[in-house]
């Protein structure tokens, strides 16, 4: 009894809890919003996207926090009167219907990526003698496979607690997860157990089935990605010039005519749609490519470290600076900053009006920079790495042939140049003199390589060696997985290569454009209307949100290039700085417009 009343006192203080027990009725109410055609049931698509929530009680979570939406937005909208932020509890609506939908897609592409590595794995283990369910079991502990991982540890509930035979727990998780590929390999296994077929020869022929499958994928996202880089330039490219053009002629004219196009839904657009399509973007490009199942999240965590600092130089290089005259945090402290954003437009031989333009490049480089560098550090630990080990499985496989023990093989293999990899292979061949087991080596290797393509191969080739003493069939198995493998990544990296080009003309395109156009502007109303553009203010607004797309514009290219946001870091640094060299060279060209001339 006291059990219960303490687990009653933990629902209650929890935010579940607390949602279920006071806004059941309007997650009612949502209940028959969500999936009301009956075609689909939220505790399905909960379980695919492995949230382990009772649908009344996501129902009662999104209730409540439509509510707390509302209640938080009805007093910014009468004051402010910005009715579009009225809409944020719909936004909060569609959110919670979608977010499952979306955690599932995700998590079945994670998946379909990490399969044909454990088919690989377990290939390799089943010729060296060890069942796909040991094999598993062996995968629970391996953090470069989470999602198998996780699979894993289930299959092993269901066999160890419920009493399930193997195979079946394996049918069970099958077809509980929402991965097409999983699927196959599981329910295959399950249907040449059950008939007595040759077990090995189908885990071999379905991995090499997947391979070619990623393959084929590969280069499905090596034509998507041209068309999201394409499309990406072209929304941002066309948008803005075109908006820019009809807001500074409608501002010109606003005495003869006054639109939409104000400053303030000017500022609208590029800063807040502009970033939600660039969002929109890097999303879409996540989905669509293939993922390793293990990040880098250092240069992440040095750009959230460096962003107070970002808004502190924002605060003292930026806004000072913008129409909407906003003091500053701290004039004794920023005073400095401001007058380095003065000093910088004197030397690049801009006139007033630039400043804005010039301490947002600046901030964004500033903040940018430490992150750039981080990715930078990290990447390098283990670039270039996995061909080279792939040549080295290829010489021991060939070298194991001969008769010779694992061990003598890497050590006279350590004698050979294997490029990158030649220091930790004399570094591993010392270890196995020193007596150390195999999965010592790979622990020291992981601390310092950083590439999860080079990690799964010498953690598949240590537990060949542990398991079935690498016998050449087993080497062979997974050299050719290797092999096939490195061939995928070097077909991705040439597909992608040439789309670095698009991000780069297109930023300044966009920053060369707007510049010449708005001295072109000055002239014509100065010489036939007469009447003057307020060229400063028209600076302060137009040129900090092109500064802006530049560098997300940086941001989205890593991303689609590579399929890390991290490298992102780097283009976007070096947009922001080419928008300080733009901006000057771009300026003399409207030169002949100049009124005075």
């Amino acid at each position: 009894m006291m059990g219960g009343f303490r687990r009653r006192i933990a629902m209650e203080i929890s935010l579940m809890g607390f949602c279920y027990q006071h806004f059941r009725g309007v997650g009612r109410v949502l209940a028959r919003l969500f999936y009301s055609n009956g075609g689909i049931r939220m505790e399905e698509v909960l379980e695919d996207a492995g949230l382990k929530i009772y649908p009344d009680a996501y129902y009662s979570l999104i209730g409540f926090l439509t509510v707390l939406a509302a209640v938080s937005v009805a007093p910014v909208v009468y004051i402010t009167g910005l009715t579009p932020l009225a809409s944020a509890p719909l936004l909060v609506i569609l959110l919670g219907y979608l977010a499952p939908k979306v955690l599932a897609y995700d998590r079945a592409s994670k998946l379909d990526v990490e399969v044909p590595f454990a088919g690989t794995y377990i290939s390799v283990m089943a010729t060296g003698g060890l069942s796909p369910y040991q094999s598993l079991r062996k995968l629970k502990g391996c953090t470069l496979l989470p999602h198998i991982s996780k699979a894993a540890k289930e299959i092993e509930a269901d066999v160890e607690l419920k009493g399930l035979d193997p195979v079946t727990a394996m049918e069970r998780s099958a077809l509980h997860l929402p991965s097409r590929s999983y699927r196959d390999l599981m329910l295959g296994y399950a249907s040449a157990t059950r008939s007595g077929a040759d077990v090995i020869h189908f885990l071999l022929a379905q991995t090499e089935t997947m391979f070619r499958d990623l393959a084929a994928r590969v280069r499905a996202f090596g034509d998507r990605a041209g068309i999201l880089m394409e499309s990406y330039i072209a929304i941002i490219i066309l948008s803005t010039l075109s908006l820019s053009v009809i807001f500074m002629t409608s501002m010109a004219f606003s005495e003869f005519w006054s639109g939409f196009f104000t400053a303030e839904n000017y500022l609208l657009y590029a800063y807040l749609i502009v970033p939600g399509l660039s969002i929109l973007f890097v999303y879409l490009s996540d989905a669509a490519q293939l993922q390793h199942p293990v990040n880098e999240w250092g240069p992440y965590k040095v750009y959230l470290a460096t962003l107070p600092l970002t808004v502190l130089l924002a605060a003292s290089m930026f806004l000072p600076f913008t129409p909407l005259s906003i003091p500053q945090l701290a004039p004794p402290f920023t005073k400095p900053l401001t007058g380095l954003v003065a000093s910088t437009r004197v030397m690049l031989g801009l006139e007033k009006g630039y400043e804005a333009a010039i301490g947002l490049a600046l901030t964004l480089i500033a903040g940018t920079l430490p992150a750039a560098y981080a990715h930078s550090h990290y990447s390098k630990r283990g670039r270039g790495l996995e061909g080279d080990i792939t040549n080295f499985l290829r010489d021991l496989t060939e070298t194991r042939k001969t008769g010779a023990s694992p061990e003598k093989c890497i050590e006279i293999l350590s004698q050979r140049s294997y490029g990158r990899f030649s220091r930790h292979l004399k570094l591993a061949a010392r270890q196995i003199k020193w007596g150390f087991p195999f999965k010592v080596i790979y622990d020291s290797f992981r601390v310092r390589v950083r590439s999860w393509l080079a990690l799964i191969n010498i953690y598949l080739l240590v537990d060949a060696i542990e398991v079935g003493g690498g016998t050449p069939e087993t080497l062979e198995t997974l050299t050719g997985f290797s092999e096939m493998l490195i061939s995928i990544e070097k077909e991705k990296a040439a597909m992608l290569r040439p789309l670095m080009m698009m991000p780069y003309m297109g930023a300044g395109i966009l920053l060369a454009s707007t510049t010449v156009f708005l001295g072109f502007m000055r002239f014509v109303l100065y010489s036939f209307g007469r009447q003057a553009i307020p060229y400063t203010q028209f600076l302060n607004l137009l040129l900090p949100p092109m500064v802006l797309q530049a560098y997300l514009t940086g941001l989205v290219t890593g991303k689609i290039s590579s399929g890390v946001l991290s490298n992102g870091f780097k283009h976007a640094l070096i947009l922001a700085a080419a928008a300080l060299i733009i901006m000057p060279i771009s300026s003399r060209f409207s030169l002949p417009f100049q009124p005075w001339r």
